[in-house]
């Protein structure tokens, strides 16, 4: 794993998903002892297994254009590393004087910035919680090296799935948080990674949360800038006894960056992981949720939203298993799409042999907002147990034309009583993210991409 320690001017690389620009790679992390023999063959299996896994999902067909087969990596570069930062304040302006971009703005307990993935290190860190640990995930080993070994790839099975497995192959960046037992933080952690057009970078992210018996969190991971990146990633999450974690992700990357992420969780007993997801960036996101319930007690919390707009894409696929019983699962997706904006939703609940008396409800609902936009649905339960509670629905309409025509009658035009109309669609979701700035946040994105739609239906 890289720990991001090189010194003077990043080596670049161009981008391209084979052998010899992985060997490239190698080469570069072994200047400073970031990769060890064991990290390097794991590597090198990942890359085959990433030529040799089939492409997930459909295939194009209306509604959906894009071909996971047939993705290309022309212009990108590969880099690691950090670098000094005078200051990491209120925003942050890359080597090539591109426009500032927000960086860790809001009160936090501690927290990382990257620009590409290269980690930024202010000269004066900022104030951070001294009861969490939040380190570059390459330099997590030498404190913690028994948490580190019992946790990493333990759960992140980058052998299933073909965007792990690349995202494993050339990881090039991460994050280790750990939250000790019995530690309560107010404060969010932030994870940033912001992209600039100065360059187009593939950025392979592994984000590590481990909280102890009884711990509380809220992690947030932000994508933000401007360019054409590619940004492949894997968050694995730990939650102890009765620990409770917010992870939230609010995706805002560029117009024509493409998104892939995994991000899977583990709960132990009477543990709670609540994840809160909104995509709002990007030509092309995909993101797989998946909590394993694998002990009495577990909870699972899924609140996800996105908005496409212009010819953008979003593949969301969420999943919970409940291993054992009882556990409650609550998954809640709302979606809208307008212009040529396409999305696809795959939910999937799985309720064990042994999950007597679990209880688990998904509900997806999406909204279209252009004749051209299009969202497909699919809920699914698989149940091999009695004694459960499982329900699933999913809706896909357009807006409600009585609706508008009652807002507009009270003197409101079209304009605004579509924004209303939307903004409040969104909101069942909304409110389930932690915190009212946070939720403000969210609120002024969707404003925001409503304020941008170039045609309604």
């Amino acid at each position: 794993m890289p720990s991001g320690t090189a010194a003077g001017p990043a080596t670049l690389i161009p981008f391209a998903p084979d052998a010899p620009t992985l060997e490239r790679a190698l080469a570069i992390l072994a200047q400073d002892g970031s990769v060890s023999p064991a990290d390097a063959v794991r590597r090198r299996e990942a890359l085959a297994l990433f030529a040799a896994l089939p492409a997930p999902g459909a295939r194009p067909r209306r509604g959906w254009r894009h071909d996971y087969d047939k993705l290309t990596f022309d212009d990108l570069v590969w880099t690691t590393g950090r670098r000094r930062q005078p200051a990491v304040g209120p925003s942050v302006t890359d080597p090539d004087d591109e426009p500032d971009l927000p960086a860790l703005a809001t009160e936090n307990a501690g927290g990382l910035f990257h620009l590409g993935a290269t980690l930024l290190e202010p000269d004066v860190p900022s104030a951070a919680d001294s009861r969490v640990v939040v380190l570059p995930l390459g330099d997590a080993s030498r404190p913690h090296p028994e948490l580190v070994a019992r946790t990493l790839y333990e759960i992140a099975d980058w052998r299933a799935d073909r965007f792990s497995a690349l995202a494993t192959a050339f990881e090039n960046c991460g994050a280790f948080v750990y939250v000790p037992d019995g530690v309560v933080v107010d404060a969010p952690i932030q994870l940033v990674w912001a992209n600039t057009a100065a360059r187009n970078e593939a950025v392979f992210p592994h984000v590590l949360v481990v909280l102890g018996e009884g711990a509380r969190a809220t992690v947030i991971e932000r994508h933000v800038g401007d360019g054409d990146p590619f940004i492949c990633g894997v968050v694995e999450v730990h939650a102890g006894e009765r620990a409770q974690l917010d992870y939230v992700t609010v995706q805002q990357a560029g117009e024509g960056a493409r998104v892939f992420f995994r991000r899977t969780a583990r709960c132990a007993r009477d543990a709670e992981v609540r994840w809160n997801l909104a995509e709002l960036g990007g030509a092309l996101a995909r993101t797989v949720l998946d909590t394993q319930l694998g002990a009495v007690g577990g909870r699972a919390e899924t609140a996800a939203l996105f908005f496409t707009t212009g010819f953008a894409h979003v593949d969301l696929t969420t999943g919970t298993e409940h291993v054992v019983g009882p556990t409650t699962s609550n998954t809640a997706v709302r979606s809208a799409a307008n212009d040529r904006g396409q999305g696809r939703y795959v939910g999937n609940i799985v309720i064990r042999p042994h999950a007597h008396g679990s209880d688990a409800t998904l509900r997806d609902d999406a909204l279209l907002l252009s004749a051209h936009a299009h969202i497909d649905a699919v809920p699914a339960l698989e149940i091999a147990s009695n004694d459960v509670k499982a329900f699933h629905g999913a809706t896909v309409g357009s807006l409600d034309e009585d609706a508008l025509f009652y807002v507009s009658s009270r003197g409101i035009a079209r304009s605004e009583a579509l924004r209303m109309i939307t903004l409040g669609f969104f909101e069942p979701v909304i409110t389930r993210f932690p915190g009212e700035a946070l939720r403000d946040e969210i609120r002024t994105a969707l404003d925001a991409k409503i304020d941008a739609a170039t045609e309604t239906a």
